[in-house]
């Protein structure tokens, strides 16, 4: 589970950046499978 703000390893370059390169994988995987609604 991913949540917080982790204030205590901002700005020490530690951070795992994993989870939000998947998120970010994830929502292009959607968005490309999504049909767009036509209006108009």
């Amino acid at each position: 589970m991913d949540h917080g703000t982790a204030f205590d390893i901002a700005g020490k370059n530690i951070a795992d950046p994993r989870s939000m390169v998947e998120a970010l994988n994830q929502a292009a995987e959607m968005a490309s499978q999504h049909e767009p609604n036509h209006v108009g």
